[in-house]
């Protein structure tokens, strides 16, 4: 089983790589934390990374988890984020990691090779989910390719070209 971390900074195509890779025949999950993020502002509820992001996180990781045991019986599966990435936004904001957190990061392992997405101007555009700066998500960008080499990932930017070559290209390099 493979297991491909796709990740990077918001608004950077990811999901969009996600979903030209199951309109291709490969099994993908899809970015969890939209559907939190959605369902919280749906309900009224503080479970948004920017009200209250140490809940938030805790829910994308449940959530992330699912989908990980979700893979076991195919062969090579797609994720739009990782464990890693909860981890990587708690570093963001400066706020603590929990122990458990750590634990499942390092237990619940991908493939060694995680692609990021880098930030890209061209297309980044802010929403009602989508909320941080350029400024931020370079931040972002950075710390995400830290927190995985932190944890043993080696980290492989996706070039900037069209969405059908940056798909091809991520499956050559598998």
């Amino acid at each position: 089983m493979i297991r491909i971390g796709i990740s990077g900074g918001p608004g950077t195509g990811k999901t969009s790589i996600i979903q030209e890779l199951e309109q291709r025949g490969h099994t993908c999950f899809h970015e969890y934390s939209r559907e939190v993020i959605k369902h919280s502002l749906e309900n009224n509820s503080d479970v948004l990374p920017w009200d209250n992001l140490p809940a938030f996180t805790e829910k994308v990781i449940e959530g992330r988890l699912t989908q990980y045991h979700s893979a076991q019986d195919r062969i090579t599966s797609f994720y739009d984020r990782t464990i890693i990435d909860s981890i990587a936004y708690q570093h963001v904001d400066h706020l603590p990691v929990k122990p458990e957190w750590d634990q499942l990061a390092k237990i619940h392992r991908y493939h060694e090779r995680v692609f990021i997405t880098p930030p890209w101007e061209e297309i980044y555009q802010q929403d009602n989910e989508r909320r941080e700066t350029l400024e931020k998500l370079i931040r972002i960008h950075e710390i995400l390719c830290h927190t995985y080499e932190d944890y043993g990932y080696r980290v492989i930017e996706i070039p900037k070209a069209s969405l059908s070559e940056r798909t091809d290209w991520l499956l050559e390099q598998i």
